[in-house]
């Protein structure tokens, strides 16, 4: 079967492999429909992260099942469409029972599809096919009216905004939220879109991009334009969702945060010297919460926050391709890319 492999820096190659196979109970085998490519996937590419070359990419994806081991086709049957969590979990193990399944035991700590050195093992997205492990507990299926395109990014960018402001808007109802948009391009749109839904009440999204800018304020937020970020906002917010990337924009995040409030941020800083302004924030109170998002556990809570019309992905898809032109397009501009795998 044919797949893509990050071969070298800004460099994408068609690699044929075996077809996985069946060897055991609890598994599966899909066919990836839709691939979106996430805010870090461009980064990983360019060379800006610590992961390294020779693996196959992608991990956001939804798929439609082509075999199962034979003791669970009667609950997966062949054709069925599933989400598939980038985070491989048992489910079963202390880790994932309590809640935390990206830090799985029963597999190499934090194994993805498609980055780090687990995808070998696991594959990535932009594959004919892709095998699945603990089937039972991996496999969601997709609601029957579902649009693929619009929920590519489920597993990844579009439960970020439950960890950024769904989490906390469903404890504290009506809270203003501000959403500082930048690198996690994609997050901090699905972020703004469900702080609108749930029912914010004020969503103020910053931004110095305007197409991004322009798609905020499509879902309702109030958009507002910089040049310059400022060293905070002139109001404070109890929750604030960093989407920038950069300590500037984490420095500017942290200066707006209201008494006791709360600041989440999806980017990764490839360091553990990372200086933060601690007795500003130990003045402040302030609640930071870092760290890889809860895939397999977030993903429900978002099904249904989208079955309310509470958060509006489909706006947040700029740029479609096919299977056949992802090795170039995946390297392209776009505040979020989705490959229809449908092969001609």
């Amino acid at each position: 079967m044919k797949r893509i492999v990050f071969k070298k820096k800004h460099t994408l190659e068609w690699e044929n492999v075996p077809e996985p196979e069946i060897t055991g109970n609890n598994q599966a085998i899909v066919r990836p429909i839709a691939v979106s490519r996430c805010d870090l996937d461009l980064p990983i590419v360019q060379g800006q992260t610590l992961f390294r070359s020779g693996i196959p990419i992608g991990h956001e994806f939804v798929a439609e099942i082509e075999e199962t081991s034979p003791e669970i086709s009667g609950v997966f049957p062949k054709g069925t469409k599933v989400i598939i969590p980038f985070q491989i979990s048992c489910g079963l193990c202390p880790d994932c029972s309590s809640g935390h399944s990206k830090a799985c035991t029963s597999v190499p700590f934090a194994s993805h599809y498609g980055m780090g050195s687990s995808a070998k093992e696991f594959g990535g997205a932009l594959s004919e096919k892709i095998f699945v492990p603990f089937a039972k507990q991996m496999l969601i299926p997709m609601p029957s009216d579902a649009d693929p395109i619009a929920l590519a990014a489920i597993s990844d960018n579009i439960v970020e905004s439950w960890k950024l402001v769904g989490q906390w808007l469903e404890k504290k109802p009506n809270s203003p939220v501000m959403v500082l948009g930048g690198f996690a391009s994609s997050i901090g749109l699905y972020t703004a879109s469900l702080a609108v839904g749930m029912g914010a009440s004020e969503v103020l999204y910053l931004d110095d991009n305007q197409e991004r800018l322009g798609i905020a304020e499509s879902m309702g937020a109030h958009a507002v334009p910089y040049s310059v970020l400022p060293k905070s906002w002139e109001k404070k917010f109890p929750i604030v969702a960093d989407c920038h990337g950069t300590k500037e924009g984490m420095d500017f995040s942290f200066r707006s945060i209201s008494t006791e409030g709360i600041y989440g941020t999806p980017s990764i800083f490839w360091t553990n010297k990372l200086e933060i302004p601690y007795l500003e924030l130990y003045n402040t109170g302030a609640v930071l919460k870092i760290g890889r998002v809860d895939s397999r556990e977030h993903i429900p809570e978002i099904l249904k926050k989208i079955s309310e019309k509470k958060i509006q992905p489909e706006k947040v898809v700029t740029k479609t391709c096919s299977f056949e032109e992802a090795v170039d397009a995946w390297l392209e501009p776009a505040t979020k890319l989705v490959v229809k795998m449908e092969r001609t």
